[in-house]
């Protein structure tokens, strides 16, 4: 398994348009378009693609509940403070 991306100018993704974005579709691996010796933008398998922002978002939810969980115990442990419901109240201080 190739961890590491395939690396492709700019120039050959011009000449090679086709190729190169047959070679994205069918790897699990990004092709890294080049340009003066820096990367400036990759290609990715759009089922690859998928599967990282859905892994993104199971994160992002359990990063969520945590902070949830979080909060609840500081808040059962007196931890937190109680404000109004007041806007202008709180603004006035």
């Amino acid at each position: 398994m190739n961890i590491l991306p395939t690396l492709v100018s700019a120039s050959d993704l011009q000449r090679y348009s086709a190729r190169i974005i047959k070679l994205a579709k069918s790897s699990d691996q990004p092709v890294v378009v080049i340009r003066n010796n820096k990367p400036e933008a990759a290609m990715l398998n759009v089922r690859k693609l998928q599967k990282m922002i859905d892994r993104i978002k199971v994160l992002e939810e359990k990063e969520l509940l945590l902070d949830i969980k979080e909060a609840e115990k500081e808040f059962k442990s007196g931890k937190t403070i109680v404000l109004s419901d007041d806007l202008h109240e709180l603004l006035d201080d």
